[in-house]
Order: C-alpha cells, then sequence, then structure tokens
C-alpha cells in the first residue's frame, strides 16, 4: 500500500487570469477505522480486539474528563489535544459572560516523533479512479512480495493491495491456503495470514 497525491493548481487571488502555479495535495484511499487498526495491533499482542476496544474507550473517557476540566491532553508519540471556544463578537469584555462563551472544536496538534516517522512515507502520483484488475498469479505476486516485508497480511490489507472486494479476496487466500503459501492464524475478526512453507 502506498499514498497518493494529484497535482492542484494554486487559486489566483487577483482573479487576474494569471496563470498560478500546481501544489500537491494528499489523496486519502479510504478511512482507517478502529476496527481496522485494532485488527493490525491485535496480531503482535496478546490482548484481544475486545481489550483494545475497552482500552480506546478508557482514552476517550480520559481525555473528555481532562479537556472539559481545562487540560491539553499530550499523548506521547502522537500528539496534543486542545479545546477551542466560540462566543458572540464584542468591543468591551462587560459585554460578555461565560454562559455567551461554548465549546467548538478539539484541536489537534501532531508530535515532532509522528511527524519524523512520516517524513520518509513513499507517495505516488493517484491515477483515474478506476479499479485495476489483477490475474490470480499477478494478485500472488503481491501477496508474496508483501509477506516478504511484512510478518504477517489481513484480509483488509489483501484487498486494498490487489483492489479486490471481500468475496474476491476470501476466495483467493482460501486457495492460497490450500495450495500451502499462507498460513491461517487467530479467527474472527482478528484473523491475519503468515507466509507458508510449501
Amino acid at each position: 500500500m502506498t499514498a497518493h497525491y494529484k497535482l492542484v493548481r494554486n487559486p489566483n487571488p487577483k482573479k487576474d487570469g494569471q496563470t498560478q502555479p500546481l501544489h500537491a495535495r494528499f489523496v486519502p484511499i479510504g478511512t482507517a477505522s478502529t476496527d481496522d487498526i485494532i485488527e493490525q495491533i491485535v496480531p503482535k499482542s496478546s490482548f484481544s480486539a475486545a481489550d483494545y476496544k475497552g482500552i480506546i474507550q478508557l482514552l476517550q473517557d480520559a481525555l473528555v474528563d481532562f479537556l472539559m476540566f481545562g487540560y491539553d491532553v499530550e499523548l506521547e508519540g502522537i500528539g496534543t489535544f486542545t479545546v477551542s471556544l466560540q462566543s458572540p463578537p464584542v468591543m468591551n469584555k462587560k459585554e460578555i459572560r461565560s454562559e455567551s462563551i461554548s465549546f467548538r472544536d478539539v484541536k489537534f496538534r501532531a508530535s515532532k516523533a509522528l511527524k519524523m516517522r512520516l517524513k520518509t512515507m513513499p507517495v505516488f502520483r493517484a491515477q483515474e479512479r478506476q479499479r485495476k484488475t489483477f490475474s490470480l498469479e499477478e494478485c500472488e505476486k503481491r501477496l508474496i512480495w508483501y509477506l516478504e516485508k511484512n510478518r504477517y497480511i489481513t484480509s483488509r490489507i489483501y484487498m486494498s493491495l490487489n483492489q479486490c472486494g471481500k468475496t474476491k479476496a476470501a476466495a483467493q487466500l482460501k486457495q492460497f491456503r490450500k495450495e500451502g503459501k499462507i498460513v491461517r492464524n487467530g479467527y474472527g475478526s482478528t484473523t491475519f495470514y503468515t507466509k507458508g512453507e510449501e
């Protein structure tokens, strides 16, 4: 899996018809949900998916408590969460009361460590929104290539890697298991595959 970008022309503030330079804009291929993240974490630990869901809920509760009572919250290696407020515009401090000020948003500032880790991310120009179709042999090559660089693969990652749907991915992974190319580990939402002995 790789990150993609597209080239977008800068807006012309003067609107004088002068062509503006292009800049790169990140093109997300989707949104990773809590379940996606848990699915990737579980094979690397001794905790279950349910354990992680409980931990994430507790983390959210603690985050809300600290923000609500006036703290910024820093998660080491990730970043800092800060509350922003909204109020009606006034010219004099005496024109406004606490009741008029309310929560607006939560701002996030990434940590230096997180930004440093992302500095080496490979990016490629996005193609037209069109799903490629890979042959079974191509899918197998891409699977083996991925497993040579990573300890395991999940069905979600396989779907993204080979740009296919859930049904096709399940059928192909089942076939590769029968052929001994991969081994299934875990069960249910924690299922993942490792390279087989053949």
